[in-house]
């Protein structure tokens, strides 16, 4: 069976408009895609979920942010709800893995199949197959093999 399972109050955004900016967004679920509780999946432009991802508790996985925090381009006088939404970057997450409580998934981020991502971790960048990555921000911790 190829099913998805989605815990409670888990919400899935594909954002096609926001204000004055349009937006062709794009969640792409594999098979066998698994989430608990309190999942929140934002997307303006790309986010893939791999076959056989697990993902934890109280997770956020977004690829935009309210403004931006580049350098000159940062507005502090504008409320965050106001400011139009940037930084945007697909988020790809490989097959097989395994991402824990609490973690949050930044634009840009791509993530190798095979990979566990640990309890609390923020991740931003990418990681290779197979890696065991955590910390804030995330970091790659080592390889995960058989041996």
């Amino acid at each position: 069976m190829d099913t998805c399972s989605i815990g409670d109050n888990c919400w899935i955004q594909a954002v096609d408009s926001y204000k004055k900016q349009k937006f062709n967004p794009e969640v792409v679920f594999g098979k066998k895609v698994m989430m608990s509780c309190n999942v929140h999946i934002s997307a303006v432009k790309k986010i893939t979920l791999g076959n056989n991802v697990l993902l934890g508790s109280n997770i956020y996985i977004g690829d935009h942010s309210h403004g931006s925090t580049r350098l000159g381009r940062f507005e502090a006088n504008i409320p965050p709800a106001l400011r139009d939404l940037d930084d945007i970057a697909e988020i790809t997450i490989g097959d097989n893995v395994w991402v824990c409580d609490n973690v949050v998934i930044l634009a840009g981020a791509s993530i190798g199949n095979g990979s566990v991502i640990a309890a609390n971790s923020v991740v931003k960048g990418s990681f290779e197959a197979n890696s065991l990555i955590g910390g804030n921000p995330a970091k790659f911790i080592r390889k995960l093999t058989n041996v």
